[in-house]
């Protein structure tokens, strides 16, 4: 070769080779490389773009395309020269798009496009759910379903953080290249390919201890000149460009975990650096916690970093790739003195042409943290259809602690236990706040949801609402005219049904528990939809108990549409009034005729302090047509101080069998204007006073006929009338006396011996009458004092002790005069 010659051939690259080996192809070897370009980056695969020439036309596509492929620049020779060249590059990867261009008789030229295997990752497009793994667990698991791991593409991972746990990541619409990028962008984590001994190797890093050093990856700044610099590596132009950045950066999220605060987080990776100004705020930046979000806030900022010194450099140096610290020969760059880290590199080269890269980088002391592209991450503006899931289709709401639901996403594909579908989420409410005030409708197994998402991201849902379907249809439809109908309807048949349809409009509460129990307000209607009433009905076919702890009243007097007071007791208390008015009267009849008369003083007090209005705990029974009772058992009645019925007409008892009346101290019988008849219509007529005399006055005669008429005894028998004339019998004395003559109208008398009658007088047992005592603290009626002795004083100076059982109740203590008794509490017994 002719000085001329080597000259020309320098200029044009020298003898410089580039080869490309599809390894994986039996029928393609023997490539010649026309011309090239590449790129290679942090983050993102290799990818060449190369025109080939080839003896034979029309090669099989199957045996080219996803084929392991190598690219080779080695570095320029001349016969007879020797040249500072390094090793040369070799790029990995395998063929994902091959195309034939022109052919001729002579050679075809094909076009063909090497890409690092993680580039097949852009195949696969899904939405999928990861559930409480990292981020780096997630980007491993993806890589070894795809096949790396082994062979000709490997990966590894030199983490220095510890990597928090995340309950809920989705990909959403994302290749799985583009969703394991996103995650090691968020997490601070950046990735290169690099050679290994068998193949690629996709490096995961997140230190600046993790670049790639080498003594190898030096090179000289050396402008072009000519032939000077030709063949020989070195960078041929460097440029420096810098801007401004922020000093820091906040972060605020809110975590309801935590609430009501939001979670700050601030962070300043350069505080010595006067040349950064503001501090840009990040809302919902998805950190949960106080220390998540120092470190979402240092990401950004060191991201920023990052972005404030860049360097550009050109030349043919083939040792610069992404991930590696390269540094020059022959300069010191000021703020990177420990050299450069490589981002980028973009790759030119072709046979007329010599070899030519530029590449990107930043001072290799920072931390890379690939730019976090936010704008690009995937937002979820509307819902995604889901179910409510349980472990074995549990029956009830399937809740945690917090009354969270589990939901099976519709695009989920993958099997999971029931329950173990997603991370707990909280379920949208029409109504929800402090104090445990809300709403809630248990979701059951199986229940169609639609799942929004905080601020759109993906990995924070929520269940926004509840929907009817085909298998779970709409409690409402057009179906038997219910279209007028709202109601709530649970799965155990408790309804509420307010019913708007004109003419049987109605309210009705009802549950099956314990048999059917419903309360009606308005229209009411059986099964069949037929009218059997309106107004309102509580009725039940287990027991129904009513209560008021301030009183109760039952009233069937008239309040139109509502207008008047709960309370209002007029109508009770006005004929009560009147029934008042009416025992006054009879009070009045039964004090001149030195009966016993009743108490209408109390009656009027109770009136005024405690039925009025029910200013007391009363049951009031009021209606305007009457009060009914009727059972086929029996009605009881028991009062512990007075029982008092007043009626301004009759008093009527018709009593099939006995009629029993029964008073501790007095029974008094008084009519004012008819008297008191007693019949008899068989059986005797039976008056006793057992202890103490009969006496019956009449102004008027004194009538008594039977067929026997027996006067006896048992000291004496005398009969007198108002003249002074009488009859007494004294033991067996008979005697008549008057102050004037003795008349005796009968034919005859007869004079017999002496006879006498005996009669047996009766024996009456003595008793009295029995109470029991119910103890309690001086103003507090509702608390027994169980256990305690007490001393009963009576009148006569007696005392009597007693212990009161569980219920502050005493034993029966028999007494005429228990009324005027004091007792005295001696305490708790402790035998």
């Amino acid at each position: 070769m002719g000085v001329n010659e080597a000259i020309g051939s320098l200029k044009r690259g020298g003898l410089q080779a580039y080869h490309l080996d599809v390894t994986g192809s039996k029928s393609a070897p023997g490539f010649d490389v026309v011309d090239f370009t590449g790129v290679e980056e942090a983050g993102a695969p290799t990818r060449f773009r190369m025109k080939v020439t080839h003896r034979v036309a029309d090669l099989p596509v199957d045996d080219i395309l996803t084929k392991t492929a190598v690219f080779s620049i080695l570095p320029p020779t001349l016969a007879g020269v020797t040249l500072p060249a390094g090793p040369g590059r070799q790029f990995q990867g395998v063929i994902t798009e091959f195309n034939q261009l022109s052919s001729s008789k002579d050679e075809t030229t094909y076009e063909a496009v090497l890409e690092s295997r993680i580039a097949l990752l852009r195949n696969v497009k899904r939405c999928r759910i990861f559930l409480g793994q990292t981020d780096p667990e997630i980007i491993e698991q993806i890589f070894r379903e795809q096949g790396f791991g082994a062979g000709t593409s490997d990966f590894e991972f030199t983490l220095r953080r510890e990597y928090p746990k995340r309950d809920f990541v989705m990909q959403w619409n994302e290749t799985d290249l583009e969703f394991f990028t996103r995650l090691a962008r968020r997490s601070g984590i950046w990735f290169a390919i690099r050679q290994g001994e068998y193949g690629e190797v996709t490096h995961f890093g997140d230190d600046f201890t993790h670049y790639e050093r080498s003594d190898t990856f030096v090179a000289p700044f050396r402008p072009a000149s000519g032939l000077e610099s030709t063949g020989a590596e070195s960078v041929e132009k460097f440029e420096t460009r810098t801007k401004t950045i922020a000093q820091a950066v906040t972060v605020r999220h809110y975590n309801h975990r935590k609430a009501p605060r939001p979670i700050d987080g601030e962070a300043n990776a350069a505080p010595d650096d006067k040349t950064t100004w503001g501090t840009p705020d990040v809302w919902a930046a998805g950190h949960l916690s106080d220390d998540q979000a120092e470190w979402e806030a240092q990401l950004r900022h060191e991201a920023l970093l990052c972005e404030k010194i860049v360097y550009t450099g050109e030349g043919n140096v083939l040792c610069v790739a992404p991930g590696r610290v390269f540094r020059f020969t022959n300069r010191t760059l000021p703020e990177a003195e420990y050299g450069q880290l490589i981002t980028r590199v973009e790759h030119v080269g072709s046979r007329d042409k010599a070899y030519h890269n530029t590449y990107t980088a930043i001072p290799s002391h920072l931390i890379y943290r690939m730019p976090l592209l936010e704008e690009t991450w995937p937002k979820i503006h509307g819902t995604i259809s889901g179910r409510i899931t349980s472990p074995n289709r549990y029956k009830y709401s399937y809740v945690n602690k917090d009354g969270h639901y589990m939901v099976s996403f519709d695009f989920d594909r993958e099997q999971r236990t029931g329950g173990l579908t997603s991370c707990w989420m909280r379920i949208a409410k029409s109504f929800a706040g402090p104090k445990t005030t809300g709403t809630h409708f248990p979701a059951l197994d199986g229940s169609g949801v639609e799942v929004g998402f905080e601020n759109g991201n993906p990995d924070f849902p929520y269940i926004a609402h509840v929907m009817h379907d085909s298998v779970n249809p709409d409690v409402i439809t057009s179906d038997d005219r219910w279209m007028t109908r709202n109601v709530i309807h649970t799965q155990s048949n408790n309804t509420l049904q307010m019913e708007d349809f004109e003419g049987e409009e109605h309210i009705k509460i009802a549950t099956e528990g314990g048999g059917k129990s419903q309360l009606t307000l308005g229209n009411m209607v059986n099964a069949s939809r037929e009218k059997r009433g309106s107004g309102a009905e509580l009725r039940s076919d287990e027991h129904v108990a009513v209560r008021g702890g301030k009183g109760v009243l039952i009233s069937g007097d008239e309040q139109t549409r509502a207008n008047g007071q709960q309370l209002d007791t007029w109508e009770a208390v006005k004929q009560l009034q009147a029934a008042l008015d009416d025992a006054t009267t009879l009070r009045a009849i039964a004090q001149a005729a030195q009966a016993e008369l009743v108490d209408v003083k109390s009656q009027q007090t109770r009136l005024e302090s405690a039925y009025k209005e029910l200013k007391q705990s009363i049951i009031m029974l009021s209606a305007p047509h009457g009060i009914v009772g009727a059972t086929p058992e029996d009605i009881q009645f028991s009062s512990g101080r007075h029982l008092t019925s007043t009626a301004g007409g009759n008093a009527e008892f018709s009593i099939a069998k006995k009629f029993i009346v029964g008073a501790g101290e007095v029974v008094s019988i008084i009519a004012h204007k008819l008297g008191v008849l007693l019949f008899a219509i068989k059986g005797k007529v039976q008056i006793q006073a057992q202890d103490g005399p009969i006496e019956m006055t009449a102004s008027g005669d004194v009538i008594i006929k039977g067929k026997r008429v027996i006067l006896a005894g048992q000291d004496q028998v005398l009969m007198s009338s108002g003249g002074g004339a009488y009859y007494k019998v004294a033991g067996s004395v008979p005697e008549v006396g008057g102050t004037s003559n003795l008349t005796v109208k009968t034919p005859s008398i007869s004079k017999a011996g002496a006879a006498s009658v005996s009669s047996a007088m009766p024996s009456f047992q003595q008793s009295s009458f029995a109470r029991k005592f119910f103890l309690h603290p001086e103003g507090d009626q509702e608390t027994p004092l169980s256990g305690q002795r007490f001393r009963l004083h009576m009148p006569d100076g007696s005392t009597t002790e007693g212990l009161t059982d569980a219920n502050g109740t005493s034993t029966l203590f028999n007494r005429a005069d228990i009324e005027n008794l004091r007792i005295e509490v001696l305490g708790a017994s402790h035998g």
